[in-house]
């Protein structure tokens, strides 16, 4: 009876020991022959390390990135931040508060020994608040105890380009709690001098041929000192009935349009110029007084913000020349302790 043939690998192992030409070197041979298909499968499951460090660097970099990207490009910045345009300084107003008085003149005196020359000074600096916050240019003549001079206050303002005045003054009479606006108020030309018999011109009448060429040049441009404000006389009308506008609407029983009047400090300003005048000093309680800067301010900064400023005004290059008839100081100097 013939044995069953080999079914496994152990009996073909077996079977081959058993043969009459089975050797140990064909035994090995065999055997490494017979383990290789099984362990063949068992390698073929691994990825290599390489496969795998590429693997994930593939999977890194087809990765979405959730942040902003590191490289943008030129033309996606300049899209994003579009230059911005300066702004035009030469257009922009300047207002300029003048505290009456100062230094040794204290001007109107109260019962208490209250003096005009320090509450306008409060005045002025609520007001300056008020157009501060319309963006507003807003300089003062002084800011403490200082007298400039009239021709000082005005060459502050006649070196400037689109400015106003606002002078600040406390009456000492009139009812309390009213305010007035003015403005300046030229007397009469006089009549045209006439002409002498020999038919000679005065010189008012003299033909610019007969002036000096270079004389002619250097005053062309220039406005007489003592008349400048004779060219803003319309434009500080306006913005006085402006003010008195606002004014009414505030302190009670105040006119109910601005006063012309030859006020001192308007008539050298080449510039809208308006003088504002509440009343008054003659009070026993401070207070009443104080409690006038807050609505004065609002007056000013609501008539400053409906006031049209004109294009192109005169300015430093046309200021008028000044009081002994050279050009006019830019700035305020030394004190003077002129009465205003």
């Amino acid at each position: 009876m013939k044995s069953p043939a080999p079914s496994g690998i152990l009996d073909i192992m077996r079977e081959i020991v058993r043969h009459p030409l089975f050797s140990l070197a064909k035994f090995a041979a065999l055997t490494l022959a017979v383990m290789a298909p099984l362990t063949l499968p068992i390698r073929s499951q691994q990825t290599p390390r390489s496969n795998r460090i590429q693997t994930a660097t593939i999977f890194q970099l087809q990765a979405p990135t959730s942040g902003p990207q590191q490289n943008p490009s030129p033309s996606s910045n300049s899209a994003q931040a579009p230059a911005s345009t300066p702004s035009e300084e030469g257009a922009r107003l300047t207002v300029v508060l003048d505290p009456a008085h100062g230094g040794a003149d204290f001007g109107a005196r109260g019962p208490t020994g209250l003096a005009e020359s320090d509450v306008v000074l409060d005045f002025a600096r609520a007001a300056r608040i008020a157009l501060e916050a319309q963006r507003l240019r807003v300089l003062l003549t002084r800011e403490g105890n200082q007298d400039p001079s009239f021709d000082n206050r005005s060459a502050m303002v006649n070196g400037l380009r689109n400015a106003v005045l606002i002078s600040l003054h406390v009456s000492s009479s009139g009812p309390v709690g009213t305010a007035r606006a003015y403005y300046y108020a030229f007397p009469a030309d006089p009549a045209p001098a006439a002409s002498p018999a020999s038919g000679a011109t005065t010189p008012a009448q003299s033909s610019p041929a007969t002036t000096s060429a270079t004389q002619g040049t250097a005053r062309s441009n220039l406005i007489e000192w003592e008349h400048a404000q004779r060219s803003s006389v319309e434009l500080s009308r306006q913005l006085a009935t402006l003010a008195q506008t606002e004014l009414l609407r505030r302190f009670r029983g105040s006119p109910e349009a601005p006063i012309a009047a030859p006020v001192r400090q308007l008539r050298t300003v080449a510039a809208p110029a308006i003088a504002i005048e509440l009343s008054s000093i003659d009070v026993t309680d401070a207070k009443r007084l104080d409690q006038m800067a807050q609505p004065l301010a609002e007056a000013i900064g609501r008539a400053v913000a409906e006031f049209h400023y004109p294009v192109s005004t005169p300015a430093a290059a046309n200021m008028p020349s000044g009081p002994t008839g050279s050009a006019a100081p830019t700035a305020p100097a030394t004190p003077a302790n002129g009465a205003h």
